[in-house]
């Protein structure tokens, strides 16, 4: 009777544990950039928070954990890995990306900052290889194209070869469809013309 029980403490322990690192129903699902006030397509609010964190953010690598938190739900620290095999959250749900980067969902926002962030763990290769063979994004599809965006962004901004303070105007102009006003780098809504 010892042994049953003692099995069954054990058993709760482990679901205890396990829904620890990959539920968290105390996580912040709302979108990041309603407090920040930006607006505009998902694409133009993640452009606009990419903007904010590049002016907050101390380096590289934090500007990196930050947007997948924010934009993406990927935990900065031990539950990282367990939020990427998740798929992550939906911070910033819609759409407003160019058309070969639409798949019809809502969910870009997670899929470009997923494979940056999957980047930092795994590298292009490897994170290519998870994308195709276990997630099933085709490279010619729209995922398969936005996640080599994300691993480039990533890449990137690590090498050096983009300044952080040119990471919003990227997103802005690899990524975002055209939309007719014109908006300023921190993403806020301003008169057609104007500044």
């Amino acid at each position: 009777m010892k042994a049953v029980l003692a099995i069954t403490v054990v058993c709760v322990l482990g679901a205890a544990a396990l829904a620890y690192f990959v539920l968290d129903p105390f996580e912040d699902d709302s979108d990041p950039t309603a407090s920040l006030h930006l607006s505009g397509t998902a694409c133009e609010r993640l452009a606009g928070l990419a903007g904010y964190l590049a002016d907050t953010d101390d380096n590289v690598n934090e500007f990196l954990l930050d947007l997948g938190q924010r934009a993406g739900g990927i935990s900065r620290g031990r539950r990282a890995l367990a939020d990427l095999a998740r798929g992550g959250r939906n911070r910033i749900p819609g759409k407003g990306f160019k058309q070969r980067f639409d798949d019809g969902s809502i969910g870009q926002v997670r899929h470009f900052v997923g494979y940056a962030r999957a980047w930092m763990f795994g590298g292009t290769n490897v994170t290519r290889w998870i994308s195709e063979n276990l997630r099933h994004d085709a490279p010619d599809s729209p995922d398969g194209r936005l996640g080599d965006e994300g691993i480039e962004f990533a890449q990137d901004l690590i090498a050096g070869r983009l300044e952080l303070s040119a990471a919003s105007t990227w997103l802005r102009t690899k990524l975002c469809r055209r939309s007719s006003p014109i908006y300023r780098s921190t993403g806020v809504r301003s008169p057609v013309g104007g500044a």
